[in-house]
């Protein structure tokens, strides 16, 4: 305490209560806080010992609650902290060095995992064109011209998302005609679902019919709500042999890992995850809605619980004043808005407000 007093100048909390808060309220799922049924969830499996490393019996109840959920009784679980490791778990363990992953030209296994799934597989990732991240069946037909020659690498899976890096949702026809294509093709499918919840939510279709028949699906638990944690469904583990020992190898399997995995299992058991991304789906409808009625363009179509909106560099200035936003490309003037089941319509009116505000300054 005196160490500190001595380093603030005199005045200087009188100065920074008067600088205003810039509101994280929008810049991710991920700056939201833990959801109380997480929390609590975390504190009843701190009850006591039990074995590590998966090995107990919270972590067997979530196994068989994930699998339930998405109708794959043949399936194995596993659990990763992150979204970014777990989809490297799932992709390294599909492939060895000589094989392609193929991906869509925005996927956060490209663009935002700093070439882990390269790094941990020694594959390549090959970007495909996308309509905000939904793929073309007919380019995966492109791709597989090469296969057994020598000096090319080999397609061996392609990793799609649900919903999409840019908010779009793959209707549970398209998302089943990719995979059966896929499938025909002799390739391996994964759905990185960092948002499935949230695609499970505005879909209104049970979850198995939001990732199709996809052979491998990571589903987000930390920008759902939970404190920490993603869950890897292996529909086939035939065709991902060692994935434990990649999960081992990449610093996944934590030693504690109820505290993962019981999280899981309280938010799925009465739906709690479902009624979180439906919330933050209604919240970024309601800010979408607020937003064309100010006239401002919207970059691309709101299907979920992220809003990109087009909004010239002098007017991100004034936003950015009270609100933390992120411009996924720099080149391009879409600010992404993202809302969580922590926003509240006071949250999405505020956003409303420094929007107007913009508008009004650079007129």
């Amino acid at each position: 305490m005196l160490f500190a007093a001595t380093m603030i100048p005199r005045g200087a909390s009188d100065i920074m209560d008067r600088v205003p808060a810039v509101s994280s309220a929008f810049a991710s799922d991920n700056a939201a806080p833990a959801h109380p049924k997480a929390l609590d969830a975390i504190l009843a499996a701190n009850d006591g010992t039990t074995t590590s490393y998966g090995d107990d019996p919270i972590t067997a109840r979530a196994i068989e609650r994930v699998k339930e959920t998405f109708d794959s009784p043949g399936a194995d679980v596993l659990f990763a902290f992150t979204g970014t490791g777990a989809n490297i778990i799932a992709l390294a363990s599909a492939v060895r060095p000589f094989h392609e992953i193929l991906c869509s030209d925005i996927a956060h296994s490209l663009l935002d995992e700093a070439g882990g799934p390269t790094l941990v597989s020694g594959a390549s990732l090959l970007a495909l064109p996308s309509d905000d991240g939904i793929i073309d069946p007919a380019l995966l037909t492109h791709r597989i011209t090469r296969r057994g020659d020598v000096h090319h690498s080999q397609p061996r899976i392609v990793t799609i998302t649900q919903s999409t890096e840019n908010g779009r949702l793959w209707q549970p026809d398209a998302i089943a005609e990719f995979i059966d294509h896929a499938h025909d093709l002799d390739l391996l499918v994964h759905v990185d679902g960092s948002r499935v919840a949230n695609a499970v939510a505005a879909l209104d279709v049970p979850p198995a019919q939001a990732v199709g028949d996809a052979d491998i699906v990571t589903i987000g638990g930390t920008k759902n709500g939970m404190l920490f944690g993603d869950a890897i469904l292996v529909r086939r583990p035939e065709h991902f042999t060692g994935i434990e020992f990649v999960q081992k190898q990449i610093g996944h399997l934590a030693s504690k890992h109820r505290y993962v995995s019981a999280q899981f299992d309280a938010m799925l058991a009465d739906g709690t995850w479902l009624d979180a991304a439906a919330h933050a789906n209604a919240m970024a409808a309601r800010l979408s809605t607020g937003i064309t009625h100010l006239g401002l363009h919207l970059s691309t179509p709101t299907e979920a619980n992220e809003v990109f909106v087009d909004v010239p560099a002098e007017a991100l200035e004034v936003v950015r004043e009270h609100f933390a936003v992120h411009a996924p490309d720099p080149h391009k003037p879409a600010v992404r808005f993202v809302c969580s089941w922590a926003t509240t319509a006071d949250d999405v009116d505020a956003a409303l407000r420094a929007l107007a505000q913009a508008q009004d300054r650079i007129i």
